[in-house]
């Protein structure tokens, strides 16, 4: 059985296995996947890059996250050249100087710094441990929250909402945004948002609670071109 554990911030998840769509993917494959041909469109949906390299011998894949701050717009970023300040014609994109994750292929281990992040494109909420009542209870009563059931939220929310609302906990966003940003932010995602006295209405059915809880944990993101709503760490699409 997979098992996580924390030590100095830093995660370790053994007997990992990749997401169908990953793979069966490594340094010797990579070559032959299909070329970015239409990145102006493409790198707005991007939600990670992955890097196929051999250590010893050894597949590795390297990951970073990857978001709209890391794209380079033509007209909003100058580059020196032949003593001239210029613009890019074309989108770029920029790398962080650390990496998200490590997997390594020989014992399916996958090493990373943040689970939030890396959860934004590999599936990683199976592991996360379930929020139990009481303490979901706390988190329908944070500020920012207005619980339409939260007494049913709490005794009755099946493993997927156990696991999302310790995932909520987890990530501060609640205490990091407003909920006038929250909603702001919304916008694309096919989830409603209703403010009441400056808290997010939670809502009590259970489809539209599902779709909050993807959005406050960035678990969806829209397709460039189809427009199809997915979540973000599978080819899956949003239900």
């Amino acid at each position: 059985m997979p098992g996580i554990r924390r030590k100095h911030e830093h995660f370790r998840l053994s007997g990992y296995e990749l997401p169908d769509w990953l793979s069966k993917e490594d340094s010797q494959s990579a070559g032959d996947l299909d070329e970015i041909t239409n990145d102006d469109v493409l790198l707005d949906s991007t939600r990670g890059l992955a890097a196929f390299a051999r250590d010893d011998g050894e597949e590795v894949i390297l990951f970073q996250n990857f978001s709209r701050s890391h794209i380079i717009r033509p007209g909003r970023f100058l580059f020196l050249q032949n003593n001239m300040y210029k613009t890019t014609e074309r989108p770029g994109l920029t790398l962080d100087d650390k990496l998200s994750a490590v997997y390594r292929h020989a014992d399916q281990k996958l090493l990373f710094h943040s689970f939030r992040t890396v959860n934004t494109f590999l599936p990683l909420a199976d592991f996360y441990e379930e929020a139990s009542e009481q303490q979901i209870r706390k988190i329908l009563n944070h500020k920012l929250l207005a619980a339409e059931d939260a007494d049913a939220l709490a005794s009755e929310s099946p493993q997927w909402f156990r696991k999302r609302f310790a995932m909520l906990r987890d990530s501060g966003v609640l205490d990091k945004f407003s909920a006038a940003q929250i909603k702001a932010r919304s916008n694309g995602y096919d989830v409603e948002i209703h403010i009441s006295k400056g808290a997010i209405v939670f809502p009590a059915d259970r489809a539209a609670a599902k779709k909050l809880l993807q959005f406050l944990n960035e678990e969806l993101f829209r397709g460039a071109i189809t427009k199809t709503l997915y979540e973000t760490n599978s080819k899956r699409e949003a239900d």
